[in-house]
């Protein structure tokens, strides 16, 4: 991490947070800017998670926004902040920011509904998918660098140069304050919904890359009385998770490592955040690629949701985690939807794994005819469906006579590939699962 980065992710000025009145303010100040540009996001009842876990459970769809994530929410609100506090006399403001993803998006559209210009640094590796899409809101894009951390210092050396306000995706009071605006609709929606249900028995699970949107979340509930704010960290990228146990910011346990959640592989937590986060959020969760897989397969499959990995990763803590929601309300953030098609195409081919309702197998059969039509009328016998076969006569490590034969297998879940591997072995096809 350059010293430039690490300074503004350790100094970034915020107020008191025993200022309740200040917040208050601050908070209705960044609902009213948000909502003259943007409708709130629909919050809907979940039947399928609220079967599974045992209690009322509600998806709060952030990624239907019109950007497809929450980030546009704290781009309009510091956006507002900068412009309120600018001299006229200076003309046109300029802002700028380094992303790779939802928060380059946010900017560039904030700034084209407020009437401003947005610089967007991107490492040179960035997708074409993204940079096409940052440009057609309108932003001037910039590749620089192979990393974002060369990006991060191109965007604040053209902010020193330019004038322009640098706008940090999550360390940065005026863009946690639009972050909190989603918990805002969620505590209206909710009300209106449960009329009869008090606030202090509604929990809310966010994702947590840099913590913007939990510190967001924290502020809102803890200033309407409302129930438990819980944050859903990837587990290689768990540095708000030991930092809030470590009692200050630590980055990450283990560098180096890659995630399907790119969306929240943050290396280290904002002092923001962080001590937002320290005095409201009741617990950090950490979660799996596959347990985020099964969860982007269940909001496809069971909600009809598209969902980025980042997105669903509140989802998969609370299926991970469903003893501590017992006899509460639960509201999950799905934070983004902006995952590339052929990602999504590998995605649901993992969660058929993940879920038990794929299965890779290799089974030895003797090398003659009818032998092969004996295995598959065995697959057949407990319904299961073949969806590939192949045949290894030269590499596979077996006695001459005898042949591998690799299966790729349908399912219904991990019980019937229990029975079905069960039913192999008794006919003596040695059968081994393909991982």
């Amino acid at each position: 991490m350059t010293p430039e980065l690490a300074r503004v992710l350790g100094e970034a000025v915020m107020p008191s947070l025993s200022d309740t009145g200040l917040l208050r303010q601050r908070i209705a100040e960044a609902t009213a800017t948000v909502h003259s540009y943007m409708k709130p996001s629909p919050l809907r009842h979940s039947s399928w998670l609220s079967d599974e876990i045992g209690t009322p459970v509600w998806l709060k769809l952030e990624c239907l926004n019109p950007n497809g994530s929450f980030k546009v929410r704290g781009a309009l609100s510091a956006i507002h902040r900068r412009m309120q506090a600018r001299d006229p006399a200076l003309g046109a403001m300029k802002v700028c920011a380094a992303s790779a993803g939802n928060h380059a998006q946010g900017v560039a559209l904030a700034a084209r509904l407020m009437g401003c210009e947005a610089h967007i640094f991107l490492p040179k590796r960035t997708p074409l998918v993204k940079r096409a899409a940052t440009e057609r809101l309108g932003a001037k894009v910039y590749l620089v660098g192979d990393v974002l951390e060369e990006a991060f210092d191109a965007a604040l050396a053209f902010s020193r140069d330019q004038g322009a306000e640098f706008l940090h995706a999550f360390n940065d009071f005026d863009v946690v304050t639009g972050q909190a605006t989603c918990a805002v609709e969620v505590l209206k929606q909710f009300s209106e919904e449960c009329p009869d249900v008090p606030l202090s028995d509604l929990d809310i699970v966010c994702c947590v890359g840099g913590g913007g949107l939990a510190a967001g979340a924290g502020l809102a509930f803890q200033l309407a009385g409302a129930g438990r704010v819980y944050g859903a960290e990837q587990e290689f990228f768990d540095s708000a998770a030991r930092s809030l146990h470590e009692k200050k910011r630590v980055p990450v346990s283990q560098s180096g490592k890659s995630t399907i959640a790119d969306g929240i592989a943050v290396g280290l937590i904002g002092n923001v955040n962080f001590s937002i986060l320290s005095q409201t959020l009741e617990r950090m969760l950490l979660v799996t690629d596959d347990d985020i897989v099964a969860a982007l397969l269940g909001l496809v499959e069971r909600e009809h949701v598209v969902a980025e990995a980042a997105g669903a990763a509140a989802l998969a803590a609370l299926r991970k985690n469903p003893a501590l929601f017992a006899g509460r309300h639960v509201v999950l953030t799905v934070s983004g939807g902006n995952i590339d098609p052929q990602m999504l195409s590998r995605v649901i081919t993992r969660g058929l794994g993940v879920t038990g309702r794929m299965l890779r197998l290799t089974a030895r059969i003797s090398d003659r005819p009818g032998q092969l039509k004996a295995l598959l009328e065995k697959i057949a016998g407990v319904d299961a469906n073949v969806l590939e076969v192949y045949h290894d006569r030269t590499y596979a490590q077996v006695n001459v006579g005898d042949v591998d034969v690799e299966l790729a297998l349908e399912t219904r879940g991990f019980e019937h590939q229990y029975e079905l591997l069960g039913v192999l072995e008794s006919a003596g096809f040695k059968p081994k699962i393909r991982h």
